[in-house]
């Protein structure tokens, strides 16, 4: 059966973005989800795992040698969510662009691969000045990081469908955004919400575990004992929610198109030449 490809380059108010942002993820849920799993599964599994260390770790230790234990635990929890988080965005992204070249159904899992290859570094590297600008600007009173943060929301998907670098990017977000911040900070806000309501799921288990363990007095500092293996299953549970990272990242990227269809409406102007 044939797919509908849904137009991203479109004109859509704040209750359709909403609607087509989770039309996409319904209608890619497969290959989307694991293109997701496959390359930044096992990045996600390792923060669960050290998540669960750390966890056992706060309630077991005893001495400085037990407090050191925490430190790295967390350090490399930390770790591998960043280098979670960068996979899911390079291959979220990159799996939009394919879907906007070929149209759904007409590419896999190692075309997801291919492509997000070639992504990677220029996501690693814009996220690097993301978040160095916006931490920049959070330090004058918190505001100006918030309204940057808004801003560069865009950047990422800016830089992959033109092409263009950071600074040009980052100039075309403020443009993009002038007159809608509003809206965008209102739209990534629900967006958030629903995010962490879907994603609050995944953390059950874990404060299932924790309540249930605290009370039957079951924590000791042997790394073989139940807690241990009870906090590091159910902290791998929990972690599985970066995969909702797609409802935000996919949002943004039609909010974009929005956007861009709002200023300059290339795709009439596309028609209207066809039509000549």
């Amino acid at each position: 059966m044939e797919i509908n490809k849904i137009e991203l380059r479109k004109v859509r108010d704040f209750g359709a973005l909403i609607g087509i942002t989770f039309e996409f993820l319904r209608q890619n849920f497969k290959l989307l989800f694991k293109s997701c799993f496959y390359f930044a599964g096992p990045f996600i599994l390792l923060a669960g795992v050290f998540m669960g260390l750390y966890q056992s770790s706060a309630l077991n230790f005893r001495n400085m040698s037990g407090l050191q234990g925490l430190g790295i635990n967390l350090l490399a929890y930390m770790l591998f969510v960043i280098l979670a988080v960068i996979m899911l965005y390079a291959v979220i992204y990159s799996f939009i662009l394919l879907y906007m070249e070929r149209g759904p159904g007409n590419f896999d899992v190692n075309d997801v691969w291919q492509k997000t290859k070639s992504n990677y570094w220029k996501i690693f590297l814009t996220g690097i000045g993301y978040s160095f600008f916006v931490l920049i600007a959070t330090l004058f009173f918190i505001i100006p990081g918030i309204y940057l943060g808004i801003t560069l929301s865009l950047i990422f998907m800016v830089r992959l469908s033109e092409g263009i670098g950071f600074f040009a990017a980052f100039d075309r977000c403020l443009k993009l955004i002038s007159k809608n911040w509003w809206f965008t900070f209102g739209f990534i806000l629900v967006m958030g919400l629903i995010q962490g309501f879907i994603g609050f799921i995944f953390y059950i288990p874990n404060y299932i575990a924790m309540f249930a363990l605290t009370l039957s007095g079951l924590n000791n500092p042997n790394q073989n004992s139940p807690s241990h293996i009870i906090f590091i299953i159910t902290s791998i549970i929990s972690s599985f929610n970066f995969l909702l990272t797609a409802i935000s990242v996919v949002g943004i990227s039609f909010h974009y198109y929005n956007l861009v269809e709002r200023k300059e409406a290339p795709s009439l102007l596309e028609k209207i030449e066809t039509i000549q």
